[in-house]
């Protein structure tokens, strides 16, 4: 009677996530058995910073023409209602952020920042088209407009401990 010698322990397999990706596969990606690496190229911070440089840019342009509806719609109270406004979609954005974040963990982080960005600039057209919709809406849009959370997830999962710090500063 032979004995024979233990089996070899297998090697990592080929779709194993390369050193500065992410360390895990969500669940729903691993059980579809969908790539590691989609889209364009590897996930990076740059694709963050970008998204965020385009939001702010955008409403950079927007800042000056909002002000001037705002004086032609409300004469007497322009600067209250760009505070109530903005108050009320900081606060719409302070109580959904952390849902989105949540739902950004389970169903993926670029439908979120794709979803974000465009709630952020949804209201923009209606400008032209009724100021009493662009305020609502822009105030509204604040429930879905928080893309700074799903942005500093994405940078959490892109990037290893020890380079976060600097990650989140190319973000902001």
């Amino acid at each position: 009677m032979s004995v024979e010698p233990p089996p070899e322990p297998e090697k990592k397999a080929a779709s194993e996530p390369e050193a500065g990706a992410m360390s895990e596969k969500r669940a729903g990606a691993q059980a579809a058995g969908s790539s590691w690496l989609q889209g364009f190229g590897r996930p990076s911070v740059y694709h963050a910073a970008i998204v965020i440089f385009l939001e702010f840019f955008a409403w950079g342009l927007l800042t000056t023409p909002m002000l001037t509806v705002l004086h032609e719609t409300f004469l007497q109270h322009t600067f209250l209602m760009n505070g109530l406004i903005q108050g009320v979609k900081g606060l719409l954005s302070f109580l959904s952020a952390p849902l989105i974040g949540a739902l950004s963990d389970v169903w993926g982080r670029k439908p979120f920042l794709l979803g974000t960005v465009f709630f952020t600039c949804f209201p923009i057209p209606l400008m032209r088209i009724s100021p009493w919709w662009y305020f609502a809406m822009i105030s509204v849009s604040g429930v879905f407009s928080v893309t700074f959370s799903v942005i500093f997830a994405y940078v959490a999962d892109v990037t290893q401990e020890h380079e976060r710090s600097t990650a989140y500063g190319w973000a902001c």
